[in-house]
């Protein structure tokens, strides 16, 4: 798998910087056009 980097310090999934999860889900914040990384939400994130 790719290396994914995390910088959530409150995500279960950030090893190091690196997303330990087996897959994620990334999906707009309700926008109709994504034109930016502000606009985008990881739903894979779980509090540790």
């Amino acid at each position: 798998m790719s290396k994914i980097k995390c910088l959530v310090e409150e995500c279960k999934y950030n090893n190091n910087c690196n997303c330990d999860a087996n897959g994620i889900e990334v999906r707009s914040c309700g926008c109709k056009a994504v034109s930016c990384p502000d606009e985008t939400a990881c739903e894979t994130f779980e509090h540790r």
